[in-house]
């Protein structure tokens, strides 16, 4: 399960009215370091407005993928990225 808790960059406070981006409460994609596996994933609850946002995924392999959310609040999509390793 991956969650996201988007927050004002400034307040710190959970934002709790996300827009939907895409017709969902935001997008996950998937991608691992060898470019082989690439995975798009929805929001469990496709109707949530934050501040959490949770994804159900399973990593096909063990290793090292990149990770990005985007999410819409007032009109602008934002975009995290991470990184992390699969055991």
């Amino acid at each position: 399960m991956l969650t996201y808790t988007v927050r004002d960059a400034h307040t710190k406070k959970g934002i709790d009215d996300l827009e939907p981006y895409l017709g969902a409460a935001g997008h996950v994609v998937i991608l691992s370091a060898d470019a082989e596996q690439y995975l798009h994933v929805h929001p469990v609850d496709e109707g949530a407005t934050g501040p959490a946002a949770e994804f159900k995924t399973m990593f096909p392999h063990p290793g090292i993928y990149k990770i990005w959310g985007q999410f819409q609040h007032k009109g602008e999509v934002l975009t995290v990225p991470f990184v992390v390793e699969a055991k």
